[in-house]
């Protein structure tokens, strides 16, 4: 199962986005059904894969990918779960409790209420007293306030399309957007807009992703060149094996030919594809787009977050396939960076900042990562699982972190809607509960109010808010969650929230 998790995997390394093409990544189930009815001299060690070739794309777009990770920009959803889980750790022991949420859905509160015009949801937050601020797209950019029962109340425009906001502790709102910074006051006025510390173009700065994108593209030449020799081997080994029965006067089993069909298939789209990449060497003209795509992909800003007047974007680093964490002060001016090559999937990357340090939802590694504020690794928690409390579901996840009462920290799926609660270093107090979401590799905002009593989630696929409010005194939901003994025991003690049921 771990070799064809990881062979998947490696397919989904080809879902590229170019220039409105896809390659596109099936599983064989055929395949799978043809090898198990096979005799064992002539069954393949894993599935076949079908990758259909479409026009050229740009490798530093096609993340690498294996058992742990999915940073595919052009992840699916149903072909990250095939791999979902696969480095999931077993719980502290073989007791298991049964934990409760504290908190159910309540309301859904839609960024697009009859009498405004329609927008696209891009990310949210909350202001200390508890207005919702949606960021969104629409003819323009800009910013819907909403009570904290979801009653909308006003709108401010924006300069910039955003993709990332937030409240600072100053009170002011942080929003990035097309390679731009803004800070605007309480009443939506903008006080402050510069270029991002990420953007710069400059003929250094293009060189240097020039010669990383060169040293990438012969990589994944080598890459692709070696899984076509390595099909074109077995396929040349499945016909000789065929020839042999022929010649003994035996029937082949059809296994065997559906086999050779899907090797040849792989020849040919290996090859196809190291053609369609330009091969080791590129053209000066083709090496130039490359280098315009990606400063301009790295452009984009994922996260973006304020504490005690210093600021902290998280962006695509400029070649490759990781983010980078960016620290700067209140205006925006000196911008260093304090720690790279983290792994997210889909764009995906949230970074979120308070006294205590920041957090990072690393989701490709499956973790909460903690930094101080000048990049120094203060811990991390989790690990991937397909079932349990304690771990993270689905391919990439937690993808989304906030901050709580007392600097507690919550962790969002986007997934399976769950978010949880953790000490800020790193213990499970409570599983808050589960919201009604869209699954996938996707982008899922939490907020918490001061109270801890509402908690706030993003479905951007249907352009809506979830509310969650903290359930009464005695009142139960039906949906809990299985972990250890351990992690349960202690979230009790903790909160008095969960009930701890040995089963065996």
């Amino acid at each position: 199962m771990r070799s064809s998790a990881k062979l998947l995997c490696g397919m989904l390394a080809l879902l590229v986005i170019v220039g409105g093409g896809w390659l596109e990544t099936t599983l064989l189930a055929e395949e799978e059904a043809a090898n198990d009815a096979a005799q064992p001299m002539i069954r393949l060690s894993v599935p076949a894969v079908v990758v259909t070739p479409a026009v050229a794309g740009q490798a530093d777009q096609a993340a690498a990918c294996d058992a742990k990770t999915c940073e595919n920009e052009a992840c699916e959803d149903e072909a990250c779960e095939v791999h979902a889980g696969a480095d999931a750790q077993p719980a502290a022991d073989q007791q298991a409790a049964v934990a409760r949420p504290t908190h159910k859905q309540t309301k859904v509160i839609s960024i697009n209420p009859s009498d405004l015009t329609e927008a696209s949801l891009k990310s949210f937050c909350l202001t200390p007293d508890g207005t919702v601020l949606a960021a969104c797209v629409g003819d323009g950019g800009e910013v819907r306030l909403f009570s904290a029962d979801g009653e909308f109340q006003t709108s401010w425009s924006l300069p910039v399309d955003p993709e990332a906001i937030n409240v600072g502790s100053d009170g002011n709102v942080y929003v990035a957007g097309d390679g731009k910074l803004l800070r605007l006051d309480a009443s939506g006025k903008v006080l402050l807009e510069a270029d991002g510390p990420h953007i710069n173009e400059g003929a250094e700065r293009r060189e240097e992703v020039k010669q990383q994108i060169i040293e990438q593209q012969k990589k994944s030449v080598e890459s692709y060149s070696r899984m076509s020799k390595q099909y074109d081997d077995r396929l040349a080994k499945l016909k000789e094996q065929k020839a042999e029965l022929e010649e003994a006067d035996e029937e082949a089993p059809e296994a065997l030919d559906v086999q050779i069909a899907n090797a040849e298939r792989m020849v040919k789209q290996w090859a196809d594809i190291v053609k369609q990449l330009g091969g080791a060497e590129m053209t000066e003209e083709q090496l130039n787009e490359r280098v315009t795509a990606s400063l301009q992909s790295s452009a984009a800003v994922a996260s973006i977050s304020e504490a005690a007047g210093e600021v902290f974007v998280a962006t695509r680093e400029a070649a490759g396939y990781g983010f980078c964490v960016w620290k700067m002060d209140h205006q925006f001016a000196g911008g260093e960076v304090i720690t790279t090559g983290l792994r997210g999937c889909c764009g995906q990357m949230d970074v979120q900042c308070c006294e205590n340090g920041v957090y990072v939802a690393e989701n490709s590694r499956h973790r909460v990562y903690h930094l101080s504020t000048t990049g120094e690794e203060l811990g991390e928690w989790g690990h991937g699982a397909r079932e349990g409390l304690e771990g993270f579901g689905s391919c990439c996840n937690p993808m989304n972190v906030a901050i709580g009462p007392e600097r507690t920290v919550y962790t969002a799926e986007s997934g399976t809607g769950r978010i949880k609660r953790y000490t800020p270093g790193g213990e499970l107090i409570e599983l808050v509960g589960k919201v009604d979401i869209v699954p996938g590799c996707k982008k899922v905002s939490i907020a918490v109010d001061k109270s801890g009593d509402r908690v706030y989630m993003l479905d951007i696929t249907r352009d809506h808010i979830v509310l969650m409010e903290r359930l009464t005194d005695g009142e139960e939901s039906e949906y809990t969650e299985v972990g250890s003994v351990e992690a349960s025991a202690k979230a009790a003690m903790a909160t008095g929230s969960v009930d701890v049921v040995e089963t065996f």
